[in-house]
């Protein structure tokens, strides 16, 4: 019978523990293949300052030794259960591909095709369609017209539908060449090839093309016969202060269908970020002082939307250097790290009146984790209800993210919550599965894929008396 040791791999900053009775360091080699997706062939085990040898006994090996790998992983690298031939995704078929993610228990989804710097697009799609109602909605839509509005939000309802049934990428020629129409910049093109655009701008032209067609079709309590705002909708008050007559001061409301958080040299986090950006002086005219003069504007949440939408200001203008011959006004990007989290919470963000709401849906949240051990403030535990309280606390579905130098050029990338810290990261048609971790890792700060658009879905209870 053979004796099996146990043995620590200390690899990439984890510790693993290894269970095996091979009999060589080749063979072991294969058994760390298999658990790090290192490959036996670039592995090098380092032992007490000493390299092992291929050729040497598992008999140098004390059990419980701590071995140290060195090598990267594989990404796409997969060892069948019964051999020690190594497969590389991209060399299996089509069939081998679905086998093996069935067996993998993985959902099968396909991405969308880039159809000439289409990147912006496709991630924008992609996160969109992780917002349930408003695709339920694309799908059963009977929107009639020629209109190049209604024929957007027709396309834009049959491409959901073929993401939804696809055996391969999907190719949403239709729907993109719509979008161009709608938008004649984005069909804008330099030498054959069509010019990168701004996913938020794009993001805005998406919503409003929504909004002219879907109506909330919803039976229970509604903020709006229009779903677009019942379900992105925020509700601002706005107070502008004279800074020399503290007495004067404006009000007024608006709406938006996202929060903006202005990057600067203090912004460190999103939430802090956004309550700053929510403060800012304005230049106005003063009736008191019958001229202009400096006023501070604030403002305040007085509607919460089911899903939240966040842009990172990270492209600006940058004047030109009139001391320099040539030089033009150009959009650049901050690249400064700021960090955003898997919940975030906004009550500090809303009016006394909102928040005295949030105060009895998070007092309820607080009944339910002590009546319920297992219950977790979060997606994967929410229950749901006919009469939901809002608790002021939202979690993340969707992010887009940037890399690059400039909103004109650079590659966008979506990528999309699925359950629990999984998540689909949508490379145009090329797919991967990432972790929360990895996600939380795309706060910017260097030249990396940083986060330029996040969705949020708001953390509700039913409620309860207390």
């Amino acid at each position: 019978m053979e004796i099996e040791k146990v043995f620590t791999i200390k690899w990439s900053g984890k510790t693993l523990e290894l269970k095996t009775s091979k009999q060589t360091i080749t063979e072991l080699k294969q058994d760390i293949q298999n658990l790090t997706n290192v490959l036996a062939s670039r592995q090098k085990l380092v032992v007490k300052g000493k390299i092992l040898n291929d050729k040497d006994s598992m008999d140098v090996l004390p059990e419980r030794s701590v071995i140290t790998l060195i090598g990267s992983a594989e990404k796409d690298l997969i060892t069948a259960s019964n051999t020690t031939n190594v497969v590389f995704m991209e060399d299996l078929t089509k069939e081998d591909k679905l086998r093996i993610m069935k067996e993998k228990g993985e959902e099968i989804v396909y991405g969308l095709k880039n159809l000439g710097n289409t990147c912006y697009f496709n991630s924008l799609i992609q996160i969109l369609g992780g917002v349930e109602p408003l695709r339920q909605a694309l799908y059963k839509s009977k929107i009639q017209g020629g209109r190049l509005d209604s024929v957007f939000c027709q396309e834009a309802g049959k491409v959901y539908n073929e993401l939804a049934n696809a055996t391969d990428t999907v190719v949403p020629h239709m729907l993109v060449q719509v979008l161009r129409k709608l938008n004649p910049a984005f069909d804008k093109n330099e030498k054959g090839y069509y010019q990168q655009q701004d996913a938020d701008e794009c993001l805005f032209l998406i919503l409003n093309t929504y909004k002219q067609f879907l109506k909330n079709d919803s039976t229970g309590e509604k903020y709006s016969e229009n779903l677009i705002d019942e379900l992105f909708n925020i509700e601002l008050n706005i107070e502008m202060t004279n800074v020399e007559d503290n007495t004067e001061i404006k009000k007024q409301k608006d709406n938006s269908f996202k929060l903006v958080c202005y990057i600067e040299n203090n912004t460190n986090e999103l939430v802090g970020g956004l309550k700053n950006s929510l403060v800012e002086d304005i230049d106005l005219f003063s009736e008191k002082l019958s001229r202009n003069t400096v006023f501070v504007k604030r403002q305040f949440i007085t509607r919460l939307p089911p899903y939240l939408n966040v842009q990172f200001m990270r492209f600006f203008w940058k004047k030109a250097n009139e001391d320099i011959h040539g030089s033009k006004d150009e959009k650049v990007k901050k690249l400064k790290s700021v960090m955003f989290s898997k919940i975030i919470d906004i009550y500090d963000l809303c009016t006394p009146e909102v928040q005295e709401v949030l105060k009895l849906g998070r007092n309820i949240e607080t009944k339910m984790l002590k009546e319920d051990p297992s219950y977790r403030a979060d997606l994967s535990c929410m229950k749901q209800g006919e009469n939901m309280v809002p608790t002021g606390r939202y979690q993340l579905i969707g992010v887009v993210t940037h890399q690059g130098r400039s909103s004109e050029s650079g590659h966008y990338i979506g990528w999309v919550y699925k359950k629990d810290d999984k998540w689909i990261k949508y490379d145009d048609d090329v797919i991967s599965y990432v972790k929360i971790e990895d996600i939380l890792e795309l706060k910017g700060g260097g030249d990396w894929h940083m986060a330029y658009i996040c969705l949020y879905k708001s953390l509700e209870v039913p409620f309860q008396e207390i």
